[in-house]
């Protein structure tokens, strides 16, 4: 199976079925993505699990709200291209509509620290014989296309595993971070998805201690 193929088990039928279809999302580095149903239905349930409501909601309420989101864009918008400003929009008034009102400020509340963070944080790569290190604004549009081009990944599974990468370096707090650490972030991401071709796991053997036997003399 090709490593490309290995990320379709993050994904229903269902779920297919929306990617499949003709509505696209255009992005803030301007890239246009299909409609992906599980993306809008994790973004609803992280907003459920911050606001402290998900302990009364199941999944089932996620799911139904994305669905419903869908099926307007399907209605008013057929085959158009959605800024994500504008998803945004929909998924806060289906949720405030719904008396979901913390988790809706709890989603906006995450996409401004996204967008804080983004604007905030630096890359450094080492540049000339020098030894120079040249700072950088973050830009997961930069990695997912080295996932793309370096490991052959398609386009969701390159923003998938982009997305985790971004979580875990946001995570670490730091204002700066090398090229070198965003690397072995990735790489370990993919290892972790199978999505590294050629990889072993090498299980290290226990060392079995041999029971001694003592000699004793025999009873006269």
């Amino acid at each position: 199976m090709s490593p490309a193929n290995k990320a379709c088990f993050l994904q229903t039928k269902s779920e297919q079925h929306a990617m499949d279809g003709s509505i696209c999302v255009r992005k803030r580095d301007g890239n246009v993505e299909p409609f992906v149903l599980a993306k809008l239905r994790n973004c609803l349930g992280n907003g459920f699990l911050a606001s402290g409501e998900m302990r009364e909601r199941g999944t089932t309420t996620c799911q139904e709200l994305a669905e419903a989101v869908h099926a307007y864009l399907e209605r008013t918008e057929p085959e158009a291209t959605v800024s994500s400003e504008r998803l945004a929009e929909l998924v806060e008034l289906v949720l405030t509509q719904t008396g979901y009102t913390a988790a809706s400020m709890a989603i906006r509340q995450h996409m401004q620290l996204r967008d804080q963070q983004r604007q905030w944080l630096r890359v450094a790569s080492r540049q000339g014989a020098e030894g120079r290190y040249i700072q950088r604004r973050w830009n997961k549009t930069r990695l997912v296309e080295h996932l793309s081009h370096h490991h052959r990944l398609d386009a969701p599974a390159s923003r998938m595993i982009a997305s985790r990468v971004e979580q875990l370096v946001f995570a670490c707090g730091l204002k700066v971070v090398t090229t070198g650490l965003v690397r072995e972030m990735t790489m370990s991401e993919l290892l972790a998805w199978g999505l590294l071709p050629g990889a072993l796991v090498v299980k290290k053997r226990r060392n079995r201690s041999v029971p001694k036997v003592e000699n004793r003399p025999d009873p006269a």
